[in-house]
């Protein structure tokens, strides 16, 4: 059967070819090129929600998944594998199709009982999901026992999952069912709004309104790894609201809109989709410090807009004028921190034996980017002040960087140090091999992304010895234990130190707020984030300070209750050992340089 084109992005239609540029191996391969991530789908006719699922697999994190797939009478076997090509900095799906005829000779309909019975369903939730009677069902599950030769519903859902049998789009929707893989791929891709296909499930009539939370992630280009942190993490808070109850009886829905950081044009058409969706609030990473008209947007808008780009000026903005941004939330400190942070950490080595600098200077390294200027924020005076100075700044661009002619100005001015605000793991990855083969001495501190685990995936042992310091981590507690198995249950990898438990707390900021309010109003909502004390996994977030912005220990603040620690750890035996502060970590754990 030959494939029909499906539609992707705006503006972006299917290729007939595949992501190496090669010809189409046969009729019916397509790929579509959806927001930076490509689909390949080959078979029978594709459907467009595929491209949808394949995000939602592709955020999941499996190598492959099977189902069975309906829409508008066709039924198709699906399968979706996870595929870079070498050099690729981000996975594809590969999608194969073909038309099912004969599922183990089951109707149409008994699929449906089978996959709802599979993800834990009784029968009478069964019967209200598909319109029919409990008694029926008792019938059809009956019937399947005997055609699929089993003796218990536990029998039939290990059959269903083992053989492919679950059926998407799941009959209700995926809310109050096991979390099987597939079920995972489906609540990921209905989080789009632009989802041409999306059909929504009719709410029980004595169900209340549900509560719209909008995310604003970036799933490609320069900020893709932390765009899928920051999303899996936000689901699953989410997920653990609903489970509980919601909010006052109401369910939290998770609206997502995905666009390129590196895109102004697409960030801001993002936004606006989650402004005509009529969200509750919105939740965001650092997108809004590359693009700071988003901090307007969200002033016109007038509902809660929480954010972590950790930009001073943007806290300064809250601060001058609170009428306008009153419900403007920076959920972490500022990066202004990062200096005092990096003195400190020089300060200990000074206490640190066998260690001796050769002549107490440092090299600084920045992204040509506001939020990376961290030579700015008086590091050159915090340094003079322990008898250190500045010996080299350059700056360089986002992408493609000439690392070899950084480093070699980084050997010529022989540093004890080096200090680099470069937040593109990929990119800094270079730089740190390029340092290794130099045979460079000295220790090098990153910024934030050496914390990311594509840093450590890229370099593998190499990563070893990197120093890297942030204002927001998660910080050892038993809830922190629990987000941490959770989310290698669900998605295969263990978090990074930061993004998905910053979202995490983002989204149980909120749901605290509107308890506490005993609604979404805004202004009721702000005031409740403004006026309490919250504990989360990354710390403690107080936004008393006007600018709306939590305090940092130790440099905000000495009383480690009342801010978030800015971690600075090392890189162990591929693990991030805390260094600093004192009350987290102790600088006796430090690696010195072989050399």
């Amino acid at each position: 059967m030959t494939a029909s084109p499906v539609p992707g992005r705006p503006g972006q239609g299917l290729r007939g070819h595949d992501p190496s540029g090669a010809a189409p191996s046969g009729p019916g391969e397509f790929t579509a090129d959806h927001l930076g991530r490509t689909v390949v789908l080959r078979g029978a006719v594709p459907p467009g929600r595929l491209v949808l699922y394949a995000r939602g697999f592709l955020l999941l994190n499996r190598p492959e998944v099977q189902f069975v797939y309906r829409a508008d009478g066709l039924w198709l076997d699906v399968r979706m594998e996870r595929h870079r090509a070498r050099g690729d900095q981000q996975d594809h799906a590969l999608v194969s199709t073909g038309e099912v005829r004969s599922a183990r000779g089951l109707t149409r309909r008994e699929i449906d009982v089978l996959t709802l019975v599979a993800v834990g369903l009784t029968n009478t939730e069964v019967a209200d999901r598909l319109g029919t009677r409990p008694r029926t069902v008792s019938t059809q599950v009956e019937r399947l026992l005997q055609k699929l030769g089993q003796r218990s519903r536990a029998g039939l859902a290990a059959l269903a999952v083992d053989s492919n049998l679950l059926a998407l789009p799941m009959p209700g929707g995926v809310e109050d069912v096991a979390q099987v893989a597939v079920v995972g791929v489906e609540r990921f891709a209905t989080m789009f709004r632009s989802d041409p296909e999306r059909t929504w499930a009719p709410a029980p009539a004595s169900a209340r309104k549900p509560i719209l939370l909008g995310s604003l992630v970036s799933l490609s280009g320069s900020a893709a790894e932390d765009g899928e942190e920051h999303l899996r993490g936000t689901a699953l808070a989410v997920e653990e609201i609903n489970a509980a109850g919601g909010i006052g009886g109401r369910r939290v829905e998770h609206v997502v809109e995905d666009c390129d950081i590196d895109d102004p044009d697409a960030v801001r058409t993002a936004m606006n989709r989650l402004v005509a969706a009529e969200v509750d609030a919105v939740t965001s990473n650092y997108l809004s410090a590359e693009n700071p008209f988003l901090l307007e947007m969200a002033a016109d808008y007038g509902r809660p807009f929480l954010h972590l780009d950790t930009f001073e000026r943007h806290a300064e903005l809250v601060r001058s004028d609170p009428r306008r941004y009153w419900m403007v939330f920076q959920t972490c400190p500022s990066e202004k921190y990062y200096a005092s942070a990096f003195v400190r950490f020089v300060r200990g080595l000074e206490h640190h034996r066998p260690y001796s600098p050769r002549g107490r200077t440092v090299a600084v390294v920045e992204m040509d980017s506001p939020s990376a200027r961290i030579a700015d924020s008086g590091l050159g005076e915090s340094l003079a002040s322990v008898g250190w100075s500045v010996a080299l700044r350059t700056t360089v661009p986002v992408r493609r960087v000439d690392w070899g002619r950084v480093v070699e100005r980084i050997t010529g001015a022989s540093p004890d140090l080096v200090l680099v605000a470069h937040f593109v793991p990929d990119e800094i990855a270079v730089l740190h091999r390029l340092l290794y083969e130099s045979g460079f001495p000295g220790l090098v501190h990153y910024v934030y992304a050496a914390s990311l685990p594509r840093f450590r995936n890229l370099l593998g042992p190499l990563a070893d010895g990197a120093v890297w310091s942030s204002t927001t981590s998660r910080t050892d507690s038993v809830t922190a234990t629990r987000f941490q198995r959770n989310y290698l249950l669900r998605y295969g990898v263990e978090p990074g130190p930061t993004q998905a438990s910053a979202a995490f707390d983002q989204v149980q900021l909120l749901a605290w707020a509107w308890a506490r309010n005993g609604g979404t109003v805004p202004a009721g909502t702000c005031r409740a984030l403004r006026e309490d004390v919250h504990r989360g996994l990354n710390g403690i977030y107080s936004f008393a300070d006007g600018g709306q912005s939590p305090l940092s220990f130790p440099d905000g603040t000495s009383d480690p209750t009342l801010g978030q620690p800015l971690i600075t750890s090392q890189i162990q035996n591929g693990r991030s050992v805390v260094l600093s502060p004192p009350d987290f970590g102790s600088m006796s754990r430090l690696h010195l340089p072989s050399g």
